[in-house]
């Protein structure tokens, strides 16, 4: 009888242990997901703000050497965001590069061309910053009110947003990011 109640014992022992030992590696996998998915937040934030100010507030072309529709392009139909940014690079090239932002199969995309003015849609670099990204929304607010497409009229076509937000869903938490640019807002030639 007494090595029945040792055995019961020592069993209820093992498997609360074993319980507490499978909890505790769940919270471990948990705690490193969560994590992982605030760092990624993080350098995708980083990197969105740093291109927002340092953009610079020139004409952007077409791929054909046309003039666009304005200094910086927000089109909601495509989920894309077009500007001129400063960017350090290595090379001995100019710094001054298009950046264009996109919104595809459910992630966020950062596509820096080669120039500011590139000749080819493919002379470029893709870097998707978030994956799993739902509910994809760009605001631009022009004095008090946001608007979801700039240049917004005539009269804004040279000027650039006092503000960009952007919203969005990832892992069932939604977020919202308001950069602004901090430049002179009207381009003067």
């Amino acid at each position: 009888i007494e090595v029945l109640v040792s055995i019961v014992i020592l069993s209820i022992i093992a498997i609360v242990s074993t319980n507490f030992l499978q909890s505790s590696i769940d919270a471990k996998s948990q705690t490193a997901l969560k994590l992982q998915n605030i760092k990624e937040l993080n350098i995708a934030s980083n990197i969105i703000r740093r291109d927002l100010r340092q953009l610079i507030n020139v004409p952007i072309r077409d791929f054909f050497g046309n003039n666009l529709n304005g200094n910086f392009l927000a089109d909601p139909s495509s989920s894309s965001l077009i500007f001129t940014s400063i960017v350090n690079s290595s090379n001995l090239t100019s710094k001054v590069r298009r950046i264009e932002y996109l919104y595809q199969d459910e992630s966020i995309i950062r596509k820096q061309y080669y120039a500011d003015n590139p000749y080819s849609y493919d002379e470029n670099f893709k870097t998707i910053l978030l994956k799993d990204v739902t509910e994809f929304e760009l605001s631009y607010m022009n004095a008090t009110k946001w608007y979801s497409v700039w240049p917004i009229d005539i009269a804004t076509k040279n000027k650039i947003p006092e503000l960009v937000k952007l919203t969005f869903t990832r892992q069932d938490l939604e977020y919202e990011w308001i950069v602004n640019p901090k430049i002179d807002y009207v381009y003067k030639k």
